[in-house]
């Protein structure tokens, strides 16, 4: 068995490594082995990662789940299918973030007890590791398609019936300050202040959407829930308010003030008849709506939702391919520099597709280019690494090469 004195090469990797050297035994099982050790090193962090993250962005909604529980009475279990139907829009997310930090760290432990010096003496180089990566990024792509497919339309529905049940017992449990609020089909609800309860309002501006014409807008001091006995209605009384209406056809702009008046709202589900909502669509659905709508707004924002749910897929590809050479450059212990690094390229795709969402109908064509700009930048870039790398381990090997040669 050959030796690397402090280097923290484990035994069973050290004999594949001996048979590698000496060209004894069979290469296939060693190469095999080889890949079930990434595998193995990189499988409980991709699960550590997946389950941190889910729970980092779980944690700005938990408050607002545990006050529908606590302070508005809800039953516990429609606040969790509530949390159930967010889950899609979570791992969309998190899938991609937690298959960077996997592999950073399975290969960074490689790099860091000097046993990709060993691999690369016995003639393995990057290309030797590349396949159990491939394995791992195309089962996370294969699971972030099918999020994106139906996952994400499934929660959406979920979460809207269940907001409206939620309503429905409760009334105005659904009302959050500060946040516009579909309580019925076409009714936007945005609160200044809301009671503990929910019930009571101050602030209250409301717009309720008429087809074929432009929304009516109502600002009011006070408003306050009470839901119709024995109906499926919500009375939402309003008190010393205005009415705005703008009639762009005739040129009129009309506004009316009240001392009180009341909203009768449908407890229908909010939203869920709305079958042009994008998040409700599948992939194939997004495709066929975008073409057919032509170059109206409409179309735009289905493109957008098509080519985001994509790019965020195929990012499971371009993740593990770049955190590869990241992760086999690592000189270091510890966690903090994935991290650190899994952070900085999550924001790098998040600045990606805001810039595209800013550009979704203005200019359709730009924001494609921006939303797939990021997976094409760190593809490109591992695979131009990998292409350059033959039977070394050394990240950017061609510029370090140049930069050795200097000296």
């Amino acid at each position: 068995m050959i030796l690397y004195p402090d280097s923290g090469v484990s035994p069973q990797l050290s004999d594949v490594i001996e048979n590698l050297r000496h060209r004894a035994g069979a290469p296939n099982n060693c190469m095999k082995i080889i890949h079930k050790y990434v595998l193995a090193e990189s499988g409980a962090p991709f699960l550590i990662g997946l389950f941190t993250f889910t729970l980092v962005v779980l944690l700005h909604r938990f408050a607002r789940l545990a006050d529908l529980v606590i302070a508005k009475g809800v039953p516990l279990h429609l606040v969790g299918k509530l949390l159930l139907s967010l889950f899609p829009t979570f791992l969309e997310i998190t899938l991609p973030a937690a298959l960077l930090l996997a592999v950073l760290l399975g290969l960074g432990r490689f790099a860091a007890d000097s046993e990709t010096t060993a691999l690369q003496s016995a003639g393995v180089g990057m290309r030797g590791v590349v396949f159990p990566v491939l394995l791992l990024s195309g089962g996370t792509f294969l699971a972030s398609l099918f999020i994106g497919w139906s996952g994400i339309p499934w929660g959406t529905r979920q979460m809207q019936e269940t907001l409206a049940r939620i309503i429905s017992f409760r009334a105005g449990a659904g009302a959050s300050e500060h946040v516009f609020q579909e309580v019925a089909p076409g009714v936007l609800l945005f609160p200044d202040r809301v009671s503990a309860d929910g019930k009571k309002m101050t602030g209250v501006l409301l717009s309720q959407s008429v087809e074929g014409k432009d929304p009516l807008l109502v600002f009011a001091r006070e408003g306050e829930f009470s839901p119709e006995s024995g109906t499926h209605i919500i009375r939402l009384r309003l008190s010393d308010g205005t009415i705005h209406h703008e009639d762009a056809a005739g040129g009129v702009y009309r506004t009316a003030s009240f001392k009180g008046m009341d909203f009768l709202l449908p407890l229908g589900l909010a939203g869920a008849g709305d079958s042009e909502d994008p998040k409700r669509l599948t992939l194939p659905e997004l495709s066929r709506r975008s073409a057919a709508s032509g170059k109206t707004a409409k179309s735009a924002s289905y493109r957008y939702h098509f080519h985001r749910r994509l790019s965020l897929a195929s990012s499971c590809l371009a993740f593990g391919l770049f955190a590869m050479p990241l992760g086999l450059f690592q000189r270091a212990r510890g966690k903090s520099p994935a991290f650190a690094v899994t952070v900085a390229l999550i924001i790098f795709y998040y600045l990606f597709l805001a810039a595209g969402g800013a550009m979704e109908a203005r200019a359709p064509g730009a924001m494609v280019f921006l939303i797939w700009a990021p997976n094409a930048i760190v593809m490109g870039l591992a695979l131009w690494i990998l292409w350059r790398s033959e039977s070394r381990m050394i990240s950017l090997p061609a510029l370090f090469g140049r930069a050795q040669g200097k000296k």
